[in-house]
C-alpha cells in the first residue's frame, strides 16, 4: 500500500481546496497569540484515518467569526462561509479521493468572543 495518506496529508488537500478564501487558514488548531486583528479565521483539523485500501476520515473545517456583540453571533458570515466551504469541498473528487458533506454547526465560544461553523466532511481515498 504505497499510496497510504496520513490525515496531515488529508488535511493539506482540503487547505489547497479552500484556496477561495482569503482568511488565514491553520492546521489542528488555532495559534493561541491570535492578532486581535484577526476578526476571521480557519481551522482545518481530521479525525483519525484508517489504513485500508479505501482510506476514510472525517476533517472539520472550523469558521471563526466574531461576535458582533456580546454572546451575538455573526449569522451572515458564517452563513456566507458555510456556503462557500460547501460550494468548495462537496462533491470535490479527483483520480483518487471523493469528499462529501456529513453535517454543520455552529459552536460558541464565549472566552474568545467568537463563534464557529463546524463542517464535518467525509473524505475517502483510493490507495491505488
Amino acid at each position: 500500500m504505497t499510496a497510504f495518506k496520513s490525515t496531515d496529508e488529508v488535511m493539506k488537500i482540503v487547505e489547497g481546496l479552500l484556496g477561495s478564501i482569503s482568511q488565514p487558514k491553520y492546521l489542528k488548531s488555532s495559534p493561541e497569540d491570535l492578532s486581535p486583528s484577526v476578526k476571521e479565521y480557519v481551522v482545518i483539523n481530521a479525525l483519525p484515518i484508517n489504513a485500508n485500501v479505501m482510506q476514510k476520515c472525517y476533517v472539520n473545517v472550523n469558521y471563526h467569526a466574531r461576535d458582533i456583540g456580546p454572546g451575538r453571533y455573526d449569522y451572515t458570515t458564517l452563513a456566507s462561509a458555510s456556503q462557500t466551504i460547501a460550494s468548495a469541498l462537496d462533491g470535490a473528487t479527483a483520480s483518487s479521493y471523493l469528499i462529501d458533506l456529513e453535517s454543520q454547526e455552529t459552536i460558541p465560544e464565549p472566552e474568545r468572543g467568537e463563534h464557529y461553523t463546524n463542517m464535518r466532511f467525509s473524505f475517502k481515498y483510493i490507495n491505488k
